[in-house]
């Protein structure tokens, strides 16, 4: 049906292969078998041909049983991406099978080929709508996707999910076809599945073939490692090392980091007036973040080749890649020594013991010496201090390019302090609940970085509401009558909000009690354990580290005493550690809660401690004060 020169093999004989897909259909899994499936997947079909240069031929096969109204919103759409610098798609047919056995054909008119994105990129999409999709139906589509070279020359590199998560799987297959002076090394996670391994009769090729059937989907639990980590996933590359990325992108990048007139100048200027290496650092990181506007663009090769500093200099915008080399470019003309650094933003999980191939990083930055001490610079956070990183490079171990040689390296963590987000609540109650005083609220880390970046982008009246919807959680409709904000501009002066505002109902009165919780935001619902189950399966996973501290210090209307105070506590575990300080003095009392939580990964056999844990925690938060009218 679809015009593809030359037709790629069909991954079911033409003759067999409606009477297959029926009969797969037949034997798929009913809805009530999986209540929590939106779909069943019958075929997860792929076949590689890999040629000496890299380039390859990639045929994928999908059938896909809707199960329910979840699976038709999900699969109705279908969208293949690929990159039009180097890939072409075409689809060789795509039809729905409806359960009273009726074929219903996408027309070739109905196929759509273009932009993935409106801007400045090669990233492009086929897709296509299936028709008459409902509950019991099949979905089959198959499509061939040409990569007429590599985009590092002479190398190839796949993934393969035998499992897409929480759906089933009937027949997943993997086929790859690879020249015999390619060797293609193999690696596999949570799957122990052998290839049938066949040699071709010429001599000249190699066949691999993975395939698993009846693949039940993953069970899920709150606070598990990331789904990523747990499925069935085969990697394939014929990269010899991880040296070999770094050359191949030293190739693509050497000549873009180089110091022209223009980047040699400005970098002369920006420094000029400064006293010590760090200071120059500083100045550049600053100019950097400020001048370039962050965009995502893939032109060709440039999906990997950042373009020229001087480029990005005179545009005033690039991706990650583009702003690294910037940095790079300008820090080396300031007589710095700088490195570029390639990483997978939040994947805290290593990466060297990976298979290499450059599909192992979506993101750049810079690495900069001073004075024995390392810094690492990320210009896309653009309201972020000199020195500091955001949470999602954080413990990432990444590969840094030094004078050409690969590197790994682990970016630090960081402390929970690293990631501080404090509440400072003064108030004054009256006899009706309502509440007026001082606001103060400040942090480190992400929050900062949100603070910061929500109050750049808006306008006085805008700021205002802003300002009233973060004091919403300490009670519901708040009135500021005024705010005062630090410099959003100067990110090395802490970053902190201060108001005054009122409460009109911040206490419930009950008779002649007035009740609040023991904390300072009222308006937040005590949350759920994430622990309510007897027995646990994953490990108990925490991605970030941060510090919560909120500050209450409240006073009584005259004529009311404290009849209930809660007591001072404190728990810790190895999710982290929580403490409440109390003090009482008359009518004026002062709680202070401090929450740690640590970046962790705890075995399921340490659950029971884990759970008792966190209902500690819980009853703590749901505490209340109660006074009593004299």
């Amino acid at each position: 049906m679809w015009p593809v020169a030359p037709p790629p093999p069909a991954l079911l004989a033409p003759q067999t292969d409606l009477a297959e897909l029926k009969k797969l259909l037949a034997e798929a899994p009913k809805a009530s078998e999986y209540p929590n499936a939106a779909k069943a997947t019958l075929l997860d079909l792929a076949d590689i041909t890999v040629k000496s240069d890299g380039s390859a031929r990639i045929v994928t096969r999908q059938a896909i049983k809707i199960l329910n109204q979840r699976g038709r919103e999900q699969e109705a759409e279908v969208k293949v991406p690929y990159n039009g610098s180097y890939e072409t798609v075409k689809l060789i047919r795509a039809r729905t099978l409806r359960p009273n056995g009726e074929v219903v054909e996408v027309k070739p008119t109905e196929v759509r080929n273009g932009a993935a994105s409106e801007g400045y990129d090669d990233a492009r999409v086929l897709s296509f709508s299936m028709p008459a999709v409902e509950p019991g139906c099949v979905i089959d589509y198959e499509y061939v996707t040409e990569q007429k070279t590599s985009p590092l020359p002479g190398n190839f590199w796949f993934h393969w999910y035998f499992q897409g998560g929480f759906d089933p799987v009937q027949l997943t297959r993997l086929r790859v076809t690879v020249p015999k002076s390619l060797n293609l090394a193999r690696k596999l996670r949570n799957s122990a599945i052998e290839p049938t391994i066949r040699a071709a009769a010429d001599g000249k090729s190699v066949t691999y073939t993975w395939e698993d059937k009846n693949v039940a989907p993953l069970s899920t639990e709150p606070l598990m490692p990331p789904i990523e980590r747990q499925l069935p996933k085969l990697t394939v590359s014929t990269v010899p090392s991880w040296q070999s990325v770094a050359d191949w992108y030293t190739k693509l990048a050497q000549s873009a980091m180089q110091s022209d007139a223009a980047v040699t100048s400005l970098a002369r200027e920006l420094t000029k007036d400064c006293r010590t290496d760090e200071d120059k650092a500083r100045a550049i990181f600053y100019y950097v973040q400020e001048k370039t506007r962050y965009v995502a663009i893939e032109l060709g090769i440039s999906a990997y080749q950042p373009r020229p500093a001087s480029r990005t200099l005179t545009v005033q915008y690039g991706d990650c890649k583009d702003m690294a080399t910037l940095l790079v470019s300008l820090l080396r003309a300031a007589g710095l020594t700088a490195y570029p650094v390639l990483l997978q933003a939040n994947e805290p999980f290593p990466q060297q013991t990976e298979l290499p191939s450059p599909h192992a990083f979506n993101h750049a930055l810079c690495q900069v010496q001073l004075g024995g001490k390392t810094y690492w610079l990320d210009a896309t956070a653009q309201v972020c201090r000199f020195g500091d990183i955001p949470q999602a490079d954080r413990g990432v171990e990444v590969l840094v390019i030094k004078d050409g040689k690969a590197v790994f390296e682990t970016i630090p963590v960081g402390t929970p302090q690293d990631e501080l987000s404090e509440q400072r609540v003064l108030l004054t109650l009256d006899t009706e609940g309502a509440a007026k005083g001082q606001v103060a609220l400040s942090g480190s880390g992400d929050t900062e970085l949100a603070l910061r970046a929500n109050f750049r982008v808006k306008s006085p009246d805008e700021s205002r509401q802003y300002v009233e919807s973060l004091l919403g959680t300490i009670g519901v409709n708040p009135k500021v009558s005024r705010y005062e904000l630090s410099d959003v501009a100067n990110r090395d002066t802490p970053l902190v909000l201060k108001s005054e505002a009122s409460f009109p109902s911040w206490a419930n009165v009950s008779g002649e009690l007035l009740i609040f919780k023991a904390r300072p935001d009222q308006a937040t619902s005590a949350f759920a354990s994430p622990f309510t189950e007897e027995n646990r399966l994953y490990p108990i996973y925490q991605s970030q580290s941060r510090l919560t501290r909120a500050i209450l210090e409240v006073t009584l209307p005259q004529g009311y005493s404290f009849l209930y105070v809660p007591k001072p506590t404190e728990g810790e575990s190895a999710l982290g550690s929580f403490k409440r300080t109390v003090i009482q003095e008359g009518r004026k009392l002062a709680i202070t809660i401090e929450v740690t939580d640590r970046r962790a990964l705890v075995p399921a056999t340490d659950y029971a401690a884990q759970r008792q844990y966190i209902e500690r925690y819980l009853r703590m938060y749901s505490e209340s004060v109660i006074a009593k009218k004299d």
